[in-house]
């Protein structure tokens, strides 16, 4: 965030930041001392454990947050940096659309954290419906038996839901806005080296059959965009290692909780709210990883195609001079941009459909075994 002029906002805003990570706590402590009282009930854990597991991300990313803030500042500050500025109306429409895109994005987010916050309630009541020993799998310091203390122990686990997963979705939404934000540079990039030869002047009346010889701002434009990309990898790898932990963690626990509800989905009923509820959690957590996993492919799909532009410009108007000049570029645009989780597994699509293709398998076994 950019520091305010106002000193009461910029206090408040540090009052809000604060809170927000005591509830994240608070409410982390309620389960975990809910799973230490039903220790021998398994499927009570289970069905907090669903519940923690991702709440942990939460916590890890707040941590990445406060701690990481002066690296984040000069991300900021690289975003805003005069060589990403947009140099003609196609690197304005790129660059309005990618705006348009990620807040239609945070839009979509919100809404499925309003329909989860609906139904996860619903959900709780049916059980309790269906059977009276059911339990809300969280800690309440008083009897849960009747109803009353029943629903306030459903408000206990659901009302931190929207704040906590507003938050959780904004701070992803937060890593795959930068992550856009590199592969738009690189569609500007690319779509300005492929024009890089383009001009509108006459080439009868020029004066060398070589148009880097009759346009001598042809080198200066090649030089830029060498530097616009070094500086592009740079945010890009400061990116990486700025969100690895968050990241990293969000991958071992989406993974472990996304087996986990496949576990509980192969012995509930389709056609039950409760199924509905576990449906749509799956769809959120899956969706987080998903997020990462788009952009990453993306990123390593435009940097790898740079050289390519390269190839489909009219390089051959060039004198060989100018030609061994695009050469020792595209060497070092051939080392594509690729994101990591722990600087092992590529942010890919195919990694994120490895998890899902993993949970499928988990949900079709046990659901023959309970059948």
């Amino acid at each position: 965030m950019k520091k305010p002029k106002n000193r009461w906002k910029w206090i408040g805003h540090g009052i809000y930041r604060l809170l927000s990570f005591l509830i994240s706590i608070f409410y982390n402590v309620e389960h975990l001392l809910f799973i230490v009282q039903k220790i021998n009930n398994l499927d009570d854990v289970f069905d907090s454990l669903m519940i923690e597991i991702p709440q942990l991300n939460l916590i890890v990313k707040h941590l990445t947050l406060n701690l990481q803030t002066s690296r984040i500042a000069e991300i900021n500050k690289v975003i805003n940096d005069p060589i990403f500025e947009a140099k003609n109306k196609k690197d304005e429409e790129h660059l309005i659309k990618n705006n348009t895109d990620m807040h239609q994005l945070s839009k979509i987010m919100n809404i499925c954290v309003c329909m989860c916050g609906l139904i996860w309630p619903a959900s709780h009541f049916v059980r309790r419906y269906q059977d009276q020993n059911a339990v809300v799998p969280v800690y309440a310091p008083f009897s849960t038996d009747t109803w009353g203390g029943y629903s306030i122990t459903v408000a206990l686990e659901v009302v931190p839901l929207l704040w906590i997963g507003y938050g959780h979705l904004t701070l992803d939404c937060l890593i795959s806005a930068y992550y856009a934000q590199t592969v738009v540079q690189l569609k500007i990039i690319k779509n300005n080296l492929q024009c890089l030869f383009d001009m509108d002047v006459d080439t009868r009346h020029m004066r060398s059959r070589y148009k880097d010889m009759s346009d001598p701002d042809l080198k200066r434009r090649l030089v830029y965009f060498i530097q616009r990309f070094d500086k592009l990898a740079w945010y890009t790898k400061e990116i990486n290692k700025v969100f690895a932990p968050a990241v990293s963690f969000q991958f071992l626990t989406s993974s472990l909780t996304i087996c986990m509800i496949a576990n509980r989905l192969s012995c509930t009923p389709i056609f039950s709210v409760p199924f509905i509820f576990m449906f749509v959690v799956l769809l959120i957590i899956s969706n987080q990883v998903f997020l990462y996993c788009y952009f990453g492919s993306l990123i390593h799909y435009e940097s790898q195609s740079v050289v390519y532009s390269v190839y489909l410009s009219d390089w051959l108007s060039v004198s060989p001079y100018f030609r061994r000049m695009l050469l020792v570029a595209m060497v070092r645009w051939s080392r594509t941009l690729e994101p990591t989780v722990a600087g092992v597994i590529p942010l890919s699509l195919i990694s994120f459909f490895t998890i899902l293709k993993f949970a499928y398998s988990l949900y079709a076994i046990l659901g023959t075994r309970h059948s």
